[in-house]
């Protein structure tokens, strides 16, 4: 390419960026700034993590050159165009360089080893989390920080759409989710896009995949089934995937995008954990209803979904619990970092039906980690319940989901 070109690419990008810097994310003020560590920000496609940076660098001032790769404009961008960057960046005397979805341009950690060297603040974003953290592991051990972005939580919501904590809002983001373009354009098309993307972009090309059929019907069953326990082996009938090995090499790809995670049951054992089937979330719920129908039995299912996503942390370990001498299951253990634990239970609404099995398995979880209380989160219901000595916290979801109730 030439210089000129990548210039002309890079201010027309800022241009376009000032129109559109958006809502200020909760987690902008978590952003790490350091000059000798590269800032990575990973996170599904489209969560926002292109107008984050822009955020920060609109807060933060300072001279900055931000370059969009994802972008026709520079698609014939190579690893050798880096040195002209380099130079563009040392010619307008700027002291942060912004290289967002970067990650499929051969040779890019290079550059930024290179940057930090020359006391250049690097900051990246890349849609694929293990492709990076594995390029770092090689590259800059030691020399980078992590943040992950995620669509739209709950408050974020909330504060995008001007509505308030409530029954019907929490109804409308369990059907809208969080994904920024589709809360305020309402068009179903940006979903089923975006899922397209990550399917053919992320994961078809990125491995070379001969046919996409099997991983989109595999895809396409997860997001029908979060918060089910999902077996390879008893599955692969149903996506029409011949083995189950190439169904758990489907499921690191669809992990590495975001699009689905998985976690494990709690076991005495780590061989014991990782041979019993994994329950699967998706990174968003309104990208569950626009590519899978849910009818009214699969949506605890769903508030399971928003209960994990609050929960998630990369500093915290978390498992399902199944209490083997009555088969009751709580929801979520959560294995803090400093060695204590949680228990959050979900259900769509307590009822005679079902409350014997949804309070005696978080009392289990309960007395297997040693807990004096636990929470269980449902739609719409407020409650305490007191047990043996233990107090089990009923809260609505929207309540819980605003951090107003801790796990």
């Amino acid at each position: 390419m030439k210089v000129s070109s990548i210039c002309q690419a890079i201010d027309e990008q800022a241009a376009e960026r000032k129109r559109r810097l958006g809502m200020p994310r909760d987690v902008l003020p978590q952003l790490p700034s350091v000059r000798n560590f590269a800032t990575v920000v990973t996170g599904v496609r489209r969560s926002g993590k292109s107008t984050l940076l822009d955020q920060w660098t609109s807060e933060n001032g300072g001279n900055v050159v931000s370059v969009h790769f994802d972008d026709l404009r520079l698609a014939s961008f190579s690893s050798n165009d880096f040195l002209l960057l380099y130079e563009i960046a040392k010619e307008r005397k700027v002291d942060t360089l912004v290289l967002d979805e970067v990650q499929d341009i051969v040779g890019w950690e290079k550059f930024v080893v290179g940057c930090l060297d020359r006391k250049l603040r690097v900051m990246v974003t890349g849609s694929n989390a293990k492709l990076l953290s594995r390029e770092f592991g090689t590259k800059l051990t030691g020399r980078h920080l992590n943040i992950e972005l995620f669509p739209f939580s709950y408050p974020e919501f909330l504060r995008f759409t001007k509505k308030r904590a409530s029954k019907s809002s929490i109804d409308e983001y369990l059907s809208i989710g969080g994904f920024p373009a589709y809360v305020e354009s309402r068009q179903r098309m940006v979903l089923s896009e975006l899922f397209n993307d990550i399917l053919y972009r992320d994961i078809v090309v990125r491995y070379s995949l001969k046919d996409a059929a099997p991983i989109k019907g595999l895809a396409t069953f997860l997001l029908g089934h979060v918060g089910c326990r999902i077996s390879p082996s008893r599955i692969k009938d149903s996506v029409h995937v011949a083995s189950a090995s190439t169904i758990l090499e489907y499921f690191n790809y669809l992990e590495e995008t975001y699009l689905v995670q998985r976690i494990p049951r709690f076991a005495a054992s780590q061989k014991a954990s990782m041979s019993a089937p994994k329950k699967v979330y998706a990174c968003d719920t309104g990208l569950v209803s626009a590519i899978e129908s849910i009818d009214e039995a699969n949506l605890g299912h769903k508030l399971e979904n928003l209960v994990y996503l609050k929960l998630r942390n990369p500093d915290d370990s978390m498992f399902y619990f199944v209490n083997d001498a009555d088969g009751t299951e709580c929801d979520f253990v959560i294995e803090r970092r400093d060695g204590t634990f949680g228990a959050v239970q979900v259900c769509w609404e307590l009822s005679r039906d079902n409350e014997e099995r949804e309070i005696n398995g978080a009392l289990r979880a309960m007395e297997r980690f040693g807990l004096k209380e636990a929470v269980l989160v449902t739609r719409d219901q407020s409650d305490l319940i007191s047990e043996g000595g233990r107090i089990i916290r009923v809260v609505p979801a929207w309540k819980w989901l605003c951090g107003n109730v801790e796990a």
